[in-house]
């Protein structure tokens, strides 16, 4: 990758290399110029090239001052401040010694290491000690007796020539300390800054690997989806995704549509703008979009247009897009072929609606004849003969019914269902129904409780379609429930939020409501079956194995109706415990 340059320099080379730089230092700064100085008077004296004129001052002198400059080499350069002040000063003694022993000003050069030593001492005491050996090195000779006292301008303008020299170079070596304690600490913060962008060039390598190698996962995945379309756009629409279940639907491969087609080159245009229309859509592709941009997703038939001209019908998710810096990219579109699932579908309505209408007629004729030969007063019928009669009726009106049932469904889903909306007490619907169950209730052993309003409670419906749907419950309820059992009706007014929650007092935000709740013993229904139980024709597992009779239309009719009526039905079942299903209906303002 890009940031392989990074990848682990070497050890930083000027940081190793300060330690050493830091004993050069010392030395020149401590004991190698006084070294040299001395080396060099020694070899003077050795020459002849300067007079002695008192041999154990002057040799006392040499000793002492090599003497105090071998002693920091064999103490290892010892940083202490003693050593840094005493040594120096013991040097000058030593010169002092010298000066006073040939009684030769040339001597005096030998004042340079000292007094550099001094100089370049951490603080002023250097200075001081500095000017104090030098006025003491000018008077050995005249105190020792030796010679003449030196003139005062001597005494005063060569210590004060050592006092400026000393703090000139003291202030010029504090300045050169802290430039390189400036250089080490930058250079130690740039060793830190290196290391962490050495880590954070390693993490970011880590996070490129790990964002590649899950790319690579996501379009192994999407490439091994070939029965659903798989496409992927930018906020414009423009295609970015394209996969091979979208090459089979559609018919194009992939390179010819990436970055070069439009999501809405396979939509239907007239049916893109019959959706502009109806959500006022400014564009076709915010049409398209329109219920995904305002609930985070949407699932709907289009009508998609492959690229040889044929249309399918494709159940669609669309889902919104986002970078990897969570900011929105466009659009994912997925898509299931249901061409063949909804011609089956219109296939079996259209079947269900034939077979209704051919079956009423026969069963119409068949019912009023029943009547006719029953109800002849000229040829009585026997005993035996009006029972026979009497379960052909039975059967024929239960056929009746369930054949009422399969056109009603069928109305639903082709959306030809309507309500004759008027006020309906709904208290009487409840009463209606326990009468109308009270029988078989009465033979299954199953008692009936009913618990309503004793003054009413009035919604706005169609009260044959609320009395359909009520029986349907409190019929479903006595069948599940054997014998012993109970089924208890319960009718009361209540107020539920926007948000769908019920409570019992009016609050603000709330609207009255009536809630009819059928609550039964018996067998339950299974958790992972509730969700299929309003499918028409389903039945469930414990109906299935306890022999309930039924085809499995009576909830799917019971919902459609409730849904129609502005409101919904809700259950709350465990298998082998009961079932509870809570119709909410709402009021109408005069209640």
């Amino acid at each position: 990758m890009s940031l392989a340059v990074l990848d682990r320099p070497g050890a930083e080379p000027v940081p190793r290399r300060l330690p050493d730089a830091r004993r050069r230092q010392i030395a020149v700064d401590g004991p190698v110029p006084s070294a040299l100085g001395f080396a060099a008077g020694a070899a003077l004296l050795l020459l002849g090239l300067v007079p002695v004129v008192d041999g154990t001052l002057t040799y006392a002198g040499l000793a002492v001052a090599l003497v105090a400059t071998g002693a920091p080499w064999l103490a290892r350069r010892s940083t202490s401040a003693v050593a840094a002040l005493g040594l120096p000063a013991v040097q000058l003694g030593g010169v002092a010694a010298l000066h006073a022993g040939t009684a030769s000003a040339s001597m005096l050069f030998l004042l340079a290491g000292p007094l550099w030593a001094l100089a370049t001492y951490r603080g002023r005491a250097g200075v001081a000690v500095a000017v104090a050996g030098t006025e003491a090195v000018l008077l050995m000779p005249f105190l020792a007796g030796g010679a003449v006292a030196p003139a005062p301008g001597t005494l005063v303008l060569g210590p004060l020539v050592v006092a400026v020299g000393s703090l000139a170079v003291s202030e010029t070596q504090r300045r050169l300390r802290a430039q390189r304690a400036d250089i080490v600490r930058l250079h130690g913060e740039q060793a830190a800054l290196l290391e962490q962008v050495r880590s954070r060039a390693d993490e970011l390598d880590t996070a490129s690997r790990i964002l590649a190698a899950r790319a690579q996962t996501m379009t192994s995945v999407i490439d091994a989806v070939t029965q659903q379309s798989i496409i992927g756009t930018d906020r414009d629409g423009t295609i970015r995704v394209w996969n091979p279940g979208a090459e089979r639907m559609l018919g194009l491969l992939r390179p010819d549509v990436v970055r070069k087609r439009s999501i809405l080159d396979f939509h239907q245009p007239e049916e893109l703008a019959a959706a502009a229309e109806a959500t006022g859509a400014p564009t076709p592709l915010a049409a398209l979009v329109h219920v995904a941009r305002e609930a985070g997703s949407d699932v709907r038939d289009w009508t998609y247009v492959a690229a040889d001209g044929t249309e399918r019908t494709v159940s669609v998710a669309v889902t919104p897009r986002s970078d990897d810096r969570g900011v929105h990219a466009g659009w994912n579109f997925v898509g299931t072929d249901m061409t063949e699932t909804r011609a089956t579908e219109r296939m079996k309505d259209q079947f269900v609606s034939l077979i209704s209408h051919e079956l009423r007629t026969p069963l119409s004729s068949i019912l009023g004849y029943l009547e006719l030969v029953m109800d002849d007063e000229d040829q009585p019928l026997t005993d035996e003969q009006r029972q026979y009669l009497s379960t052909v009726e039975r059967n024929a009106q239960r056929l009746l019914r369930l054949v009422g049932d399969l056109l009603f469904t069928a109305q639903v889903e082709s959306g030809r269902f309507t309500l004759q909306p008027a006020d309906v007490d709904l208290a009487a619907v409840v009463r209606a129904a326990e009468e109308t169950a009270r029988v078989s209730a009465s033979t299954a052993g199953v008692e009936i409780v009913v618990d309503v309003p004793a003054d009413g409670l009035v919604v706005s419906g169609d009260a044959v379609r609320l009395g359909q749907a009520c029986d349907n419950l409190v019929s479903n309820a006595v069948k599940f429930t054997p014998g012993g059992g109970q089924v208890r009706l319960t009718l009361r007014q209540a107020w539920q939020a926007e948000d769908g929650m019920v409570v019992d007092d009016e609050r603000p935000g709330t609207a009255p409501v009536a809630l009819l709740s059928v609550a039964d013993t018996g067998m339950g229904i299974p958790a992972g079956e509730q969700g299929e139980l309003f499918t028409r024709f389903f039945r469930s597992s414990t109906a299935r194995r306890n022999a309930v009779p039924g085809v499995g239309l009576g909830l799917t009719i019971t919902k459609a109706i409730t849904t129609a009526h502005g409101g919904s039905l809700d259950l709350v079942s465990a298998e082998g415990e009961g079932t509870t299903f809570t119709m909410t209906l709402p009021l109408t303002p005069a209640a």
